[in-house]
């Protein structure tokens, strides 16, 4: 080999471990899109033809200190965790809980909240927590919610008198109970105790202790090097008070402490 091709040689070698081993990062969108379902309340729903509730602006301040530009899609429930493990959406932000089935399919971020599911009845209802859920009573929950798999799960599978009824949204299953057509609702605790605080004709009679988090989530394999950036973004803002702004805005409310520290340590260990 002559000395000008063993310098061609290096040469190449060099540029290659360059390009493929420092140079090159993670690929990168001009435009982020957020899936959400706006029909969540208090973390997502449209009002007057804007997107609000506590996820999108948080999503919103993690984009600006990040530097991201994001477009926020209304997306039904039943088809958003799909479409994030499909690549149809970038992000998913809407009260998401970590399961391991969902782990499978999609990445999650820090958690940064905590939920349990609450058992939503009709105002005039005198029923208790476990007869609410037995003795042939129709339970609604939203398709493809913790709240939804929990009823097939741990009611339906152990032969326990139930019908559960799948909804669109959380909305619409309410309304139907406060129609007389349904007599039981589960849905997380926050988005049970939302509707109570706004006035409709439901109260919370029990509570079902399944320790779920909230966070949220990029396509599996984060191709686009979202979590760093969601995670990093969720400490900045906490750090330097608007966190506590949106806190204070939509979940202050409804009683809740304010966080020591924001992201949570996530709990639920998957294999």
């Amino acid at each position: 080999m002559t000395k000008k091709s063993l310098t061609i040689g290096l040469l190449f070698v060099f540029l290659t471990t360059v390009f493929l081993g420092f140079g090159l990062s993670a690929a990168e969108k001009d435009v982020y899109k957020v899936g959400v379902d706006a029909n969540f309340p208090p973390w997502t729903w449209v009002e007057k033809g804007e997107y609000k509730g506590f996820d999108v602006d948080v999503i919103k301040a993690i984009a600006d200190v990040e530097g991201l530009d994001i477009e926020i899609i209304d997306m039904p429930w039943s088809t958003i965790v799909s479409a994030l493990g499909q690549g149809k959406i970038d992000i998913l932000v809407s009260g998401l809980s970590i399961t391991c089935e969902r782990d499978k399919i999609i990445d999650y971020s820090k958690p940064y909240w905590s939920v349990n599911q609450a058992i939503l009845v009709s105002k005039d209802s005198d029923m208790n927590a476990i007869t609410a859920m037995s003795m042939g009573h129709k339970v609604g929950a939203q398709s493809g919610t913790t709240g939804y798999m929990w009823v097939e799960d741990h009611l339906i599978a152990s032969g326990v008198d139930v019908t559960l009824k799948p909804y669109e949204d959380y909305i619409m299953a309410v309304d139907d109970m406060t129609a007389g057509r349904l007599d039981t609702v589960l849905a997380d605790t926050t988005t049970a105790k939302n509707f109570v605080k706004k006035g409709r004709d439901v109260k919370i009679i029990g509570t079902v202790a399944t320790g779920e988090q909230y966070a949220y989530a990029v396509t599996k394999g984060d191709p686009y090097n979202l979590l760093s950036k969601i995670n990093e973004g969720m400490e900045k803002i906490f750090e330097s008070g608007r966190w506590m702004e949106i806190f204070q805005e939509y979940l202050a409310e409804y009683g809740y402490a304010p966080p020591a520290k924001i992201p949570l340590t996530r709990e639920l260990t998957c294999e």
